[in-house]
């Protein structure tokens, strides 16, 4: 009877002993295990100069943006009475960007418009899908961007004398799909690929709706607030199909209706600022305005100076308003 009793205790404790050993074993699994640390500031805002870069702005955040495009430089005998293009204002962009989730962004925004579709209304979505690792387990950072822009104009922008409003309604629309690939191979350089696809319900006559791009983007940081960037955008296509060439700025082509875009900047980071001032050869500022219309060359001395303001708020608690908040308070008890 003593030995059946004995045998019913031990029964009961095995499981607690299981258990326990079980506990013992994770905890040990988890100290042997490292901590997975992600890649900070790929790039140091959303975008590398005109094109989205991989990154997002973070959760509850709001990114303020105001870019600019003045007119050209180098014009023979207008420069010196626009002083520089300064001017002349080819395009400008005010968009809001807010971070629903640290990876997730959606954003809106008002530009000018510099090609034949004007007054251009964009909203995007942005995501961020894989995150570099410091120890380049996870060498790439990747992230997804689609955009819908609409314009208001009212005239026909292909037809002269015709109306816009006597078109579809679905004319007025573009679309961007787009993936972004970046590597911070070093802390001073980050170097990105990205696979564009743009759709134009209505284009000119002989033009094609679909077209492909391939950006290169790259950023080169010289001081913790001060760097360098550029990006080339290269149309896919073949030769003549859609009046865009490969390289026809290198091949000293200047007879092209249309160039590749190619923006060189600075960056400086001024407390919660991000100042560009770049040098380019487009005049729009949202991709579907930008990629298939630029038809500046540089060699023909058809560039151009702009900029972009970035500033950030953060919202919840620790954030930018409730800092503003809480000295409101400390001031309104004493």
């Amino acid at each position: 009877m003593k030995r059946n009793i004995y045998l019913a205790t031990l029964f009961q404790f095995i499981p607690f002993f299981i258990f326990a050993q079980q506990d013992i074993v994770d905890d040990l699994m988890n100290q042997q295990k490292p901590k997975r640390e992600y890649v900070g500031y790929t790039f140091k805002t959303t975008r590398v100069i005109s094109g989205h870069s991989t990154e997002t702005v973070k959760r509850n955040a709001l990114d303020i943006r105001i870019s600019h495009r003045f007119g050209d430089i180098a014009v023979k005998g207008v420069s010196g009475h626009t002083l520089g293009g300064l001017d002349n204002s080819s395009d400008i962009l005010i968009s809001l960007e807010y971070g629903i989730l640290d990876d997730l962004t959606v954003g809106v925004g008002r530009t000018k418009g510099a090609g034949p579709m004007k007054e251009l209304y964009n909203g995007f979505v942005k995501y961020r899908v894989l995150k570099q690792t410091t120890d380049f387990k996870i060498p790439l950072t990747i992230t997804l961007v689609g955009n819908g822009v609409v314009s208001s104009m009212k005239n026909d922008p292909f037809v002269s004398g015709a109306l816009l409003k006597n078109e579809p309604a679905a004319h007025r629309f573009s679309y961007m799909l787009q993936g972004l690939v970046a590597c911070k191979a070093t802390k001073w350089l980050s170097l990105q690929v990205s696979p564009t696809f743009i759709w134009r319900n209505y284009v000119a006559y002989n033009d094609q709706n679909a077209l492909f791009f391939l950006g290169l983007s790259g950023r080169t940081k010289f001081t913790k607030r001060f760097g360098m960037v550029f990006e080339y955008f290269l149309p896919i296509t073949s030769s003549h199909a859609t009046y865009r060439e490969y390289f026809p700025m290198v091949r000293g082509l200047k007879g092209a209706a249309f160039y590749p875009t190619l923006n060189l900047g600075f960056e400086i980071e001024t407390g919660g600022h991000v100042f560009h001032i770049n040098v380019t050869n487009s005049e729009g500022l949202v991709e579907n305005d930008f990629l298939p219309y630029t038809s500046k060359n540089w060699a023909q001395g058809q560039f151009r100076l702009g900029f972009t303001i970035s500033r950030v708020f953060q919202f919840g608690p620790g954030g930018t308003f409730s800092k503003w908040s809480k000295k409101g308070k400390e001031k309104a008890a004493k």
